[in-house]
């Protein structure tokens, strides 16, 4: 059964649903782990206009729909996949995991399904566009189910035009990789500076899997992502990229989890950050080692570059080990830029821009170096010159 909107009858009781849980949470408590150094409380919803998104249906090659690989749009997939997107949307992250989940999960828009079934290869990245117009919001929803011994790379957009007038995103990307397959997936946040983003990933590994993340923050005023790895079966592995570049006032706030489930596993953490100006970020990252988790092999590291004396950043790296053989490491940095760096440099006929250039880029580059999309990198490279050099970018209030 489908209501008037055309959805079926048990999205649209999902949505229903969701929106009780937003009126009834209470705001993230910025003294608690999850939330700390960053306070949303009074966050007023009422500046952002609703979701006015009428996506198209995404294009396939062909070739790959024929050996079975599904990408579509969610109202395509309530029609045609109905029972597949039952089974996996909104079963990664709970719709109660904060406010922002369930505002999203009441008010979900520019959601897409994407499905590579078993021992099927896609061996060129897919990719979406998620845009937001000026005082507008938007809800993207990513699911990626990717089958036994197949593979995916996908990358996620998010790009807007500059505005004075404050826009809203709250996005939701659930992975599922089965057994023995690889997904990459890769999020590029490069809102206008007056958007507020918000971003939960959820990735789960089951045996021999191999699931890569890259959390990338360049724009907006505010923006906090929580990106989680649940190794859940034996053998799993996981990496996790994260690059962030914050200037004028920028806010970038991160949490990460990398949660072994299942022995024998790995996970790999390496989160980048460079501030300047009177930006600010947070990093918090907690390594959890379940009971029978043994073998387990993690390691999470955050390093933070400060290239202003006003700029912030606040790293706290976190262990909650319940297994006793395992190998788990963590650490972070926060540094600002050596003048007798800089001062090497300009010695040798190299401007003071081109100098810090040199720094930031030899900073950032074992992420770049890992980003395994060729384009990602050559844009990544650009925007990180761009802000080296200074552009000039409207500040907006967060």
């Amino acid at each position: 059964m489908a209501d008037a909107t055309g959805e079926p009858g048990w999205l649209a009781d999902r949505r229903a649903h969701a929106f009780d849980l937003f009126e009834k949470l209470e705001d993230p408590d910025p003294k608690g782990e999850e939330w700390r150094y960053v306070d949303v409380r009074g966050f007023d919803f009422s500046r952002f206009q609703p979701p006015r998104v009428s996506p198209e249906a995404p294009k396939l090659d062909p070739a790959l729909q024929a050996k079975g690989v599904i990408y579509v749009d969610f109202a395509t997939a309530a029609r045609e996949h109905p029972d597949l997107l039952r089974e996996h949307f909104f079963t990664e992250v709970p719709v109660d995991e904060h406010r922002f989940t369930a505002l999203h999960g009441a008010f979900h828009s520019d959601g897409l399904l994407i499905y590579v079934p078993r021992q099927v290869e896609v061996e060129l990245p897919l990719e979406a566009l998620r845009r937001v117009s000026s005082g507008g919001s938007v809800f993207p929803h990513t699911t990626i189910v990717v089958e036994e011994q197949a593979s995916l790379t996908f990358v996620d957009r998010f790009a807007s035009d500059e505005s004075p007038q404050p826009a809203l995103c709250a996005s939701v990307v659930e992975v599922t990789a089965g057994r023995g397959a690889t997904v990459n997936y890769i999020s590029l946040q490069e809102w206008g500076r007056s958007v507020h983003h918000f971003q939960t990933q959820r990735f789960t590994g089951h045996r021999d899997a191999t699931v890569r993340s890259l959390a990338v923050n360049l724009g907006s005023a505010f923006a906090r992502t929580q990106v989680e790895s649940v190794l859940s079966g034996e053998g799993s592995f996981s990496e996790m990229l994260g690059l962030y570049f914050a200037d004028t006032n920028q806010h970038f706030a991160q949490r990460t989890l990398q949660s072994h489930n299942a022995p024998h596993a790995t996970s790999d953490l390496l989160y980048k950050g460079a501030l300047k100006e009177r930006s600010r970020s947070e990093y918090s990252g907690l390594i959890k080692v379940l009971k029978g988790a043994q073998g387990t092999d993690a390691y999470q590291a955050n390093r933070n570059l400060v290239l202003s004396e006003e700029a912030l950043a606040r790293s706290i790296p976190q262990l909650e080990i319940e297994a006793n053989e395992v190998r788990c490491t963590h650490g972070a940095t926060v540094s600002p830029v050596e003048d007798e760096h800089l001062f090497y440099l300009m010695s040798r006929g190299i401007d003071r821009v081109t100098a810090q250039k040199l720094v930031v880029f030899g900073f950032f580059r074992d992420v770049l170096d890992r980003i395994r999309v060729e384009r990602v990198r050559d844009e990544l490279s650009a925007a990180i010159s761009a802000k080296v050099e200074g552009a000039q970018r409207l500040e907006v209030a967060v």
